[in-house]
């Protein structure tokens, strides 16, 4: 999902009453893991994601296949998060991002492959 359709989802409206003439418009914060895309093949030895997050958050995190959140840098309008030394396999990431007033929004996972070898596990003892 791309960022502007991010913003066209989560802007509300505040209606304007005598009480409150001077409302506007409010746009929550959202984030989503842009790329790789749901289902992608990443085939490059090194990856960078990309995360989209609407309503100006404090900052974004992700993490992959549930382990520690990583910080991303924030440039372009985007958030990216630089990703390597990664087997074959199947993975998912999730981003958060921080809202101002302290509030966390998580994204849906985003599940994408890993092409080349087989991904390592471990086996319990």
């Amino acid at each position: 999902m791309e960022i502007s359709e991010m913003i066209g989802l989560k802007r509300k409206k505040k209606t304007t009453t005598p009480e409150n003439a001077s409302a506007i418009k409010t746009c929550e914060v959202c984030v989503a893991v842009d790329y790789p895309q749901q289902g992608e093949k990443i085939t490059a030895p090194c990856y960078t994601f990309r995360v989209g997050a609407a309503g100006d958050p404090e900052r974004v995190e992700i993490s992959i296949d549930q382990g520690p959140w990583q910080p991303c840098r924030h440039s372009a309008g985007y958030w990216w998060y630089d990703w390597s030394g990664y087997a074959g396999g199947r993975y998912q990431a999730v981003a958060k991002a921080w809202a101002k007033d302290g509030r966390v929004v998580t994204c849906e996972p985003c599940d994408f492959q890993v092409a080349g070898g087989r991904r390592k596990t471990t086996k319990n003892a």
